[in-house]
């Protein structure tokens, strides 16, 4: 059980009274405390002996009382006490204490007695310690010009080590007589810390001489540098140039003439380096290289491409080592002069079979220049047919359709700008009946990233002279548009890369070449890269059953695989069982499930699958049957052939039991015909029998009348 004190506000009263007569008693202590630490050095350099006195002061009103035993005191540096082996003790009565190596940057020491058995704080002193400055090396100093009332001078110098000690650096500038023969001022000076490394100094005449000096000074010492003598016009920091206006040298192909303006306080530019940095507008990496100007207004750039813009920015310095580079001037951009085309074109071509005429429609395609062999705007192009006689086609695409007919043709085409046409390529439209070289055995194509596909084959048995690889993408949408890529002979893979977009099909078809004639093509499908189809087909029940159904879909459309489909996951349960799967192959496009429970309610969804992922349709329900259509006709023909039967058997039974039946149904009757009465008549009555048969003829049956006498027996 714990208890809980209850202070009320008397004794608060009390406690706070006593909290300040101790408070008080404490200050008049220290106040009274008549001694002081006098140290060896308040500042040591870092690793020296520390030692520390407590002296007495000299008041009259002071008295010091250790017990008569000054090893009473107790000395702490940052809280830990010294060993007592280090201890001393001046005339017997003065404390003193000596730590042989002081290793810390900063420590407080402190002096305390022990009375009423705690200690009692004497005295306490911070020591630091650190290093001497070492002397510091000027390293540049740079003078400007900003206008002619303000000038100044900038260095920058190494200070050395760290001191770990406040230390400051006083730069000095004296301007002298002659190259530093006398100074003639007063030496302006300016001052920092440690940080700053570097420090300005107004001056008042940068045409002269400047003796300059750095010293550094901190507690444990002072260092001066090495005086250094600098013409202040020597190390002037030039404003940075302007270029005014860049244009195409007209005197010089592949040159260009800038135009710039000098910074005020450049006289001369004979006595001044120049640099410029350019590129090309489309590049990212900057050439640097020395400018020499024409004079103070013009700069000539050469060794460049025709046709480029070009940006290009200047900047100067003093010819002297020590002089410091001027900012780069503004950027300023130009266009070199047109040349001639320095390249053939890449053509290929592609052959309709010959119509009912046997005329055959050819697609000469090519590729455009690249800029920097296209050499200016290309115009148009020239398209040469030389059979049956010469023949020139201009046109400003890059596709050309020619009819033919059947025949050896060589076709050549070139480029041309303002300056002049390209080398022409040439092409050979073989004959229908020229058979070129047989197709590679093997052509494989491989993803090689997000826009690009890598193109393997093996070499034919005879020697080529270059390959042809061709591409289209495949779409139910839009036309095929044929992509080509020279390959040299000795390489049998390439990397393909124009138009090539992922999740789309390609046709991909390697042509050998054999002295320009083109052989019969291998060709394979590829995706640069596969994604889950946009969606999966749509699914029917074709046949339904009591325990089995028939599915069927349709093959989804090119643009909606967005790969190769490998298969197809039919997935079906019923409201109380678990879901079931069957596994289709991607050439199958339907199935039979089977196992299915009579007059059972199911839904059904297919998922198409590629490598890169999958997706599902929509649910179909279907229901199973009570019983089978079959099954309904068949219980009809059994109930049918069973009363067929039945009666074909009552029908024999009748005929056979005849006699009994009739015996049961129908018994005998006596037949009055065949009594001996019916045998006696009047002689009377047989001569009226004849006409009472003619009156009634329907009375009597045929038998009565068998046994009728006729009237001639009569």
């Amino acid at each position: 059980m714990t208890m809980t004190a209850k202070i009320t506000f008397p004794e608060l009263d009390v406690w706070f009274l006593l909290v300040l007569i101790i408070g008080a008693d404490a200050a008049h202590m220290m106040s009274k405390n008549c001694s002081h630490i006098a140290l060896n050095s308040s500042v040591l350099h870092l690793g020296n002996p520390l030692r520390a006195t407590l002296l007495p002061r000299s008041e009259a009103s002071c008295t010091v009382d250790y017990k008569d035993n000054p090893i009473d005191v107790v000395w702490q540096l940052d809280k830990d006490e010294i060993l007592r082996s280090r201890y001393g003790a001046l005339n017997d009565q003065v404390p003193t204490v000596t730590v042989p190596s002081f290793n810390q940057l900063k420590g407080n020491l402190t002096c305390s007695v022990v009375r009423n058995g705690s200690l009692q704080l004497l005295q306490w002193v911070e020591v630091r310690a650190g290093y001497p400055p070492m002397k510091p090396h000027l390293l540049l100093c740079k003078s400007y010009w900003t206008s002619f009332a303000i000038q100044s001078i900038v260095c920058n110098w190494d200070p050395g080590s760290e001191t770990h000690l406040e230390t400051n650096y006083t730069l000095h500038v004296s301007e002298t007589i002659g190259k530093c023969a006398a100074r003639y001022l007063t030496p302006k000076n300016c001052t920092t810390s440690r940080a700053n490394n570097s420090c300005m100094v107004l001056v008042s005449n940068l045409v002269s001489y400047h003796d300059i000096w750095v010293t550094a000074e901190n507690a444990l010492g002072t260092e001066t540098s090495n005086h250094k003598c600098l013409d202040g016009m020597l190390i002037v920091k030039f404003r940075a140039p302007r270029i005014i206006e860049v244009t195409p040298d007209a005197e010089q192909n592949g040159c260009l003439i800038g135009q710039w303006m000098m910074p005020f306080e450049m006289t001369d530019h004979s006595t001044v380096t120049f640099e410029i940095q350019y590129k090309a507008l489309d590049d990212e990496i900057w050439i640097q290289v020395p400018l020499t100007m024409i004079n103070s207004t013009f700069f000539r750039l050469c060794r460049l491409l025709p046709y480029t813009e070009y940006q290009m920015k200047i900047r100067c310095k003093q010819k002297t080592e020590t002089s410091p580079w001027s900012e780069w001037s503004n950027d300023k951009t130009g266009i070199t002069a047109e040349s001639v085309p320095t390249q053939k074109l890449q053509l290929w071509r592609s052959i309709e079979t010959p119509n009912a005429e046997g005329i055959r429609r050819v697609h000469l395609m090519w590729k455009p220049l690249k800029k920097t062999a296209a050499n200016g705007e290309i115009l148009g192009y020239r398209v040469w047919l030389h059979k049956p006689e010469l023949r020139v086609h201009n046109t400003s695409t890059s596709e050309r359709f020619i009819h033919l007919p059947d025949g050896y043709y060589r076709i050549q085409v070139s480029a041309y700008n303002s300056v002049g046409e390209s080398p022409k390529a040439d092409i050979v439209i073989p004959s229908s009946k020229k058979r070129g070289l047989s197709s590679m055995s093997h052509v494989l194509a491989f993803s090689n990233g997000n826009n690009s596909i890598l193109v393997q084959w093996e070499p034919p048995s005879v020697p080529t002279t270059g390959y042809v690889v061709e591409w289209c993408a495949v779409s139910e949408k839009i036309a095929c548009s044929i992509n080509w890529q020279n390959v040299a002979a000795n390489v049998t893979e390439v990397t393909i890369q124009d138009t090539i977009e992922p999740m789309q099909l390609y046709n991909i078809s390697v042509y050998p070449i054999c002295e320009d004639l083109p052989g019969f093509p291998s060709s394979t499908q590829a995706y640069s890269k596969e994604g889950a189809p946009r969606r999966s087909p749509e699914i029917r029940s074709k046949q339904i059953w009591k325990t089995k159904v028939r599915l069927e879909w349709k093959e989804l459309p090119i643009d909606d695989r967005n790969g190769f489909i490998r298969n197809y996951t039919i997935l079906y349960k019923n409201r109380n069982g678990k879901l079931k799967s069957v596994v289709i192959n991607s050439s199958e496009h339907n199935c039979i499930l089977t196992d299915l429970l009579p007059n059972t309610e199911y839904d059904v969804t297919i998922v198409a699958s590629t490598d890169a992922g999958s997706a599902t349709g929509y649910n179909l329900a279907i229901t199973t049957k009570m019983i089978d259509d079959g099954e309904v006709e068949l219980f009809l023909m059994c109930i049918f052939l069973f009363s067929l039967f039945l009666t074909l058997a009552l029908i024999a039974t009748c005929i056979y039991q005849r006699q009994r039946i009739k015996k049961h149904i129908w018994p005998n009757i006596p037949d009055p015909a065949n009594s001996t009465l019916a045998h006696w008549m009047p002689k009377t009555l047989w001569q009226v029998f004849p006409f009472i048969l003619r009156l009634c003829p329907l009375v009597l049956d045929s038998s009565t009348r068998g046994n009728i006498p006729s009237t001639s027996t009569l």
